[in-house]
């Protein structure tokens, strides 16, 4: 699987094996994350057609349970799921809520 795989990215990256930082690099395919992640035949997300379906929301039928990832709003990637946790915690406690905290959080000084 891994030849193939960087033969597809040599397509668009030329020599992107000899390129690729050592100890970086991790082979996996969706057999892979679904044996290691869980997920439903390797998927991300859920399938959801443009226009014709919404993700589901951060609610649940659950007094205190809330939901947060790439399966709900607003969707699959990092950008995305980070904004699902922050759209997940804004519904526990306000911005202002949220800044009084952190500015309670004491980071080491930078040397």
């Amino acid at each position: 699987a891994a030849d193939f795989l960087w033969s597809a990215i040599e397509e668009y990256v030329p020599e992107a094996r000899k390129r690729a930082v050592p100890g970086t690099v991790q082979i996996g395919t969706p057999l892979t994350h679904e044996r290691f992640l869980r997920r439903s035949r390797g998927a991300y997300g859920p399938r959801a057609e443009a226009g014709k379906h919404t993700l589901p929301g951060h609610k649940t039928p659950l007094d205190g349970l809330l939901l947060c990832g790439d399966y709900t709003f607003p969707g699959i990637g990092v950008p995305a799921t980070a904004a699902s946790g922050a759209i997940t915690a804004n519904s526990l406690v306000s911005v202002p809520q949220h800044w009084a905290m952190l500015d309670k959080i004491k980071l080491p000084a930078s040397s």
